[in-house]
């Protein structure tokens, strides 16, 4: 896949400060996920007030689950001190989030 390709080239440096980075938002992530769990329905729209839109993606919500073991990959990355495979489970998270994948 080009992406590992375009991975390995990245400093270690920079692999560990996004790895970092990515710990913190996927973990805000799971907390989202865990509420959209548990207020499944669609919320009334206010077209006054700016949010999250709650009609779901077109690849569909991502499950507790899946972001609870992509958290569990990127700390046994940042464990390892595997920047370059914490980076790449970051990014396919991130791409899924955007329905790339």
């Amino acid at each position: 896949m080009i992406l590992e390709s375009v991975v390995k080239k990245i400093d270690a440096a920079t692999a560990r400060a996004f790895v970092t980075a990515a710990r913190h938002v996927i973990d805000a992530l799971l907390i989202e996920v865990q509420h959209a769990e548990e207020t499944r329905t669609p919320a009334p729209r206010d077209y006054d007030q700016a949010g999250w839109p709650r009609s779901t993606p077109p690849g569909g919500w991502l499950s507790h689950e899946e972001v609870r073991a992509a958290a569990q990959r990127l700390a046994e990355a940042m464990a390892a001190e595997k920047w370059t495979d914490g980076l790449l489970c970051a990014v396919k998270l991130f791409a899924l989030l955007g329905g790339a994948l």
